[in-house]
């Protein structure tokens, strides 16, 4: 394949701090691509092997190529008009590359997803994430209690690419055990990042100082394991995707201080705004403060802990407009298993969620799982 040059973009955020933004041109080939920004240009040159959440996404509003390089979302606008040999050109490579392009035609069929919002999440960024399997005992119980395709049986699929879903920048990919190595340092996330502007909304809803906060702030705990489910999406209910996320700690106390935190009247409503922020500034470079959040309940079958919030979000750049993230977060012994899911229709996806968290609260709850 011969290389591709593309010029006439905008990058956000910038890879440097206070580095250019505009103008950038992509340089794209077998081994890599390279992108060169501002006048004169800086280039930085970035190979295959270390870009993730690859997605080519054209809409009205013209074309954006998002990937995910060394742990940051970035997003490449298209500013000037791209011809159709231009628009081919790019997308040969990129979907050699693993893309997953998203037309004007994705309309919002719903993006409902069940997820953490890890490497974020339950202790912040993370350093040293390793795919390598553990204790054998240990990974097969963690992997148990997600979502299965058992969970999901009729007019469901499913997908295991990284860039199957909107999600894909916040999650480890389906499947691959992450191994969290406890002698690594964590790594602050840079100040003005999604993640960190989504944690000063949750903390000040809550109503807990950055230093007190297990979730986003400076308390948390890393887990040893953490591994997602599949994504498995449905048009049924007026269009569903779900995920599902389980953590294995090391030690029960660390899951119980996070109990603690999530117990909190506020937690549902808090934690979905904060998951909102996150997803909507992972993909458009603007974290909005989201404060519509509502509590999700859902009424359990099992005895076991169980807190939910969902809110209304908006990505009109991905074809996804009035769309409800819901969060579910379920926690027993060693173990803590979220559910995500972007819907289009809360009201008629209600018990499909309840249901689906119903059974992973069964089996983190269940003394095979929790003394694995």
């Amino acid at each position: 394949m011969s290389g591709v040059r593309s010029e006439g973009w905008t990058v956000r955020p910038s890879f440097a701090p206070n580095g250019p933004t505009a103008p950038v041109t992509l340089l794209m080939d077998e081994a890599g691509f390279t992108q060169l920004a501002g006048n004169p240009a800086v280039a930085w040159q970035t190979p295959w092997s270390e870009v993730t959440g690859l997605r080519l996404v054209r809409s009205r509003a013209g074309v954006n190529v998002i990937a995910v390089v060394g742990g940051v979302l970035y997003q490449w606008r298209r500013i000037e008009p791209m011809s159709r040999g231009q628009l081919d050109e790019v997308r040969a490579v990129l979907v050699a590359h693993g893309a997953r392009e998203l037309s004007r035609g994705r309309r919002n069929t719903a993006v409902a997803i069940v997820a953490l919002v890890t490497l974020a999440s339950f202790g912040g960024y993370f350093g040293g994430l390793l795919n390598q399997r553990g204790t054998s005992s240990v990974v097969t119980a963690l992997e148990s209690l997600n979502l299965n395709s058992r969970d999901v049986a009729g007019t469901w699929s499913s997908s295991t690419l990284t860039s199957s879903s909107l999600l894909a920048t916040l999650l480890p990919a389906p499947g691959q055990v992450q191994y969290i190595d406890p002698a690594t340092t964590s790594t602050a996330a840079p100040p003005a990042s999604p993640f960190a502007l989504a944690g000063i909304n949750f903390q000040r809803c809550v109503n807990v100082a950055n230093i007190d906060d297990r979730l986003f702030g400076l308390a948390g705990t890393a887990p040893r394991y953490q591994v997602s489910s599949p994504v498995y999406y449905s048009s049924d209910v007026g269009g569903v995707q779900v995920e599902s996320t389980a953590q294995y700690y090391d030690s029960p106390p660390s899951v119980a201080l996070d109990v603690a935190e999530m117990s909190r009247p506020s937690f549902g409503r808090c934690f979905a705004e904060a998951v909102g922020d996150e997803l909507i500034g992972a993909n458009t470079g603007v974290t909005p403060q989201l404060s519509n959040g509502h509590d999700f309940a859902t009424p359990t079958f099992v005895k076991g802990w169980s807190r939910g919030g969902e809110v209304a979000v908006s990505l009109p750049s991905l074809q996804v407009t009035k769309a409800h993230l819901v969060v579910v977060v379920e926690a027993a012994g060693h173990y803590e298993v979220t559910i995500f899911a972007l819907v289009a229709n809360l009201a008629r996806a209600r018990s499909t969620i309840v249901t689906l968290s119903n059974e992973l609260l069964a089996r983190v709850t269940s003394t095979n799982a929790i003394s694995a």
